[in-house]
């Protein structure tokens, strides 16, 4: 049995193609590749319920709520601003040039 769940990241985010959804899973795509050299996180799953909208998180994860998951999260602020720079580093380090930025996501339970 699954549930929704939120999902809470800072770093990137990426809509994942239907062609896409293989590579991420057998962790064959760049960017998964890319993102464990660095030692950083990712998410990926269906955001789009019956719609099939697939999206990838990659960077620090923040926290995974629901009730399958954590009940609450917190972050101080001297700890997000050391983690957050250093996830901007390891992305530009790894390939990545798009802006980092806290994403904040519903994960409907499809």
């Amino acid at each position: 049995m699954s549930s929704d769940t939120f999902v809470v990241y800072f770093g990137l985010r990426f809509e994942v193609a239907p062609e896409e959804v293989e590579g991420i899973e057998l962790r064959s795509d760049a960017r998964v590749a890319a993102a464990r050299r660095a030692g950083l996180k990712y998410y990926w799953g269906n955001f789009g319920g019956l719609q099939e909208k697939y999206l990838l998180f990659i960077g620090q994860q923040i926290g995974i709520l629901g009730a399958e998951n954590s009940s609450e999260v917190s972050l101080s602020l001297l700890d997000a601003e050391s983690s957050f720079e250093a996830t901007k580093t390891k992305l530009l380090e790894n390939g990545f040039a798009e802006t980092p930025a806290i994403h904040l996501s519903w994960q409907p339970d499809a």
